[in-house]
């Protein structure tokens, strides 16, 4: 008698450097893996792409990773994504403007209106972010004062995906708390926000969770507006009939996937930014601005009737110039590793100074070695994420359980520094993080689950210390 077929879930993370995609089974076992190069343009400003150019790289690596999963049906897929760029869409939901990326700084000659306009603290109070040109409403104000074309939707980047394989159009809460035009403690669009950018009610969609069935996979559009044929073509059909949704910004879907859903637990995902992300019960608005003093952000959580508490350093920006500086490669930080256990930096010092300066290096005594430069960077940035677990516990209480993703979790001394910070540490055997979590909220869509604290638990790998 022959076997039954795999239900298989596909899910797809597009990032602000790569965009991955992974195939999951319905027992949460990563069966396939593919990343391709999220491309932008570079420009005086910061950078930008094209709706087109972002669909296209999704569909890239969804067909790399379907290739080589087994056979079985497609039931559910979900997309998630870097925050705060957008795609302004006209009323045949055809893209109309580049998509600006997330850290361009256009739109700073508005953040002085912003700031008359509502008040760095009554703007935090609404939208649980501090107030710059990063938010996408900002950029949108910038946008429609340059009289550029008038967009009848603002999408996210997941939502938009989602939008061009078939789906809805509509707007993911965690995402959309990343717009500056969400009420977040009153769960709705910031209509006074909306007049502001000069934006019709109903520019931004109806609001929608993590995981809602968006609808069914159909591709055509897709294919017509990327120009897929041939080879990729036959391999993206099995999507077709495959059950959609947004599944969210791409920190908290990263937490999803990993298992990282309760207050008691924090996610420290340690890439190139690193964040930690835990959930909370609901804050007001004078909670919200609190926090954002303290130097967090928070938004609605991709888990249901929570929020996010979210506060990032440069971990890996910091950890890479101090390679370039001893002349070495990423893939050489295993061996640096090692070489430097037990070796005490003195009184040498890497100073990262946050995300807008240069890491510094101070104390430079006679004994200095590359070993103790390297013990000094991860003393520096274990440090750094300490004094950010002590912010998210003065508004969630004591958590207990931290949990490592990202490509330096590899790193045992970054592993050996984060022991002891929380009564337990966790590595999850998740080799994509935010692609697992969004193909298992494919899962929510499909039916098969339903929600993220009830998503098939990862199994843990050593810590090997």
């Amino acid at each position: 008698m022959a076997s039954k077929a795999l239900e298989l879930l596909l899910g797809v993370d597009v990032g602000t450097t790569r965009t991955k995609a992974a195939v999951v089974d319905a027992c949460g076992r990563e069966l396939a893996w593919a990343s391709v190069p999220t491309r932008w343009q570079q420009v005086p400003t910061g950078a930008e792409t094209s709706a087109e150019e972002l669909l296209h790289a999704v569909l890239e690596a969804a067909a790399a990773a379907l290739e080589a999963a087994p056979p079985g049906p497609v039931v559910g897929a979900g997309v998630t994504s870097l925050a705060e760029t957008a795609v302004y869409l006209d009323a045949g939901g055809r893209p109309v403007a580049p998509c600006i990326a997330w850290y361009d700084s256009r739109g700073q000659e508005v953040a002085a209106d912003l700031e008359e306009a509502f008040g760095t603290e009554g703007f935090s109070r609404r939208t649980g972010l501090p107030l710059s040109a990063m938010c996408t409403v900002a950029k949108l104000k910038w946008h429609l004062a340059k009289r550029g074309p008038v967009p009848r939707s603002v999408l996210s980047v997941a939502d938009w995906v989602v939008h061009a394989l078939g789906g809805e159009r509509a707007s993911e809460a965690s995402l959309a708390s990343r717009t500056g035009a969400l009420d977040v403690p009153g769960r709705h669009w910031w209509g006074d926000m909306l007049a502001w950018a000069g934006a019709a009610t109903g520019t931004f969609p109806p609001l929608v969770p993590a995981g809602a069935s968006l609808g069914k996979a159909t591709l055509d559009q897709a294919f017509q507006l990327v120009g897929v044929i041939g080879r990729d073509k036959g391999v993206l059909a099995r999507l077709e009939g495959a059950a959609l949704t947004s599944a969210g910004h791409d920190h908290l879907c990263a937490a999803a996937g990993v298992g990282a859903t309760s207050p008691a637990q924090v996610l420290d995902s340690c890439g190139t930014t690193e964040a930690l992300v835990r959930a909370v019960g609901p804050l007001d608005g004078d909670a919200l601005a609190r926090a954002v003093r303290a130097g967090l952000c928070v938004s609605w959580h991709t888990v249901p009737g929570h929020d996010a508490l979210l506060i990032g350093n440069p971990l890996g920006m910091v950890l890479d110039r101090v390679l370039r500086l001893l002349g070495m490669a990423g893939t050489e930080a295993a061996e640096l590793d090692l070489r430097s256990e037990g070796v005490a930096p003195g009184r040498l010092r890497v100073v990262s100074n946050g995300f807008s300066g240069d890491p510094a290096v101070e104390g430079l005594h006679p004994e200095v070695s590359p070993e103790a430069l390297w013990s000094a960077a991860l003393e520096e940035v274990s440090a750094n994420a300490a004094a950010a677990l002590a912010v998210t516990k003065d508004f969630a209480g004591p958590a207990k359980e931290l949990v490592l993703s990202g490509g330096w979790a590899r790193s045992a001394g970054l592993r050996r520094r984060r022991l002891g910070m929380l009564p337990r540490l966790r590595w999850p055997a998740v080799t994509e993080a935010g692609a697992r979590g969004a193909a298992l909220f494919g899962g929510c869509a499909a039916g098969l689950f339903e929600g993220p604290t009830v998503f098939p638990a990862p199994a843990d790998q050593p810590l090997a210390l």
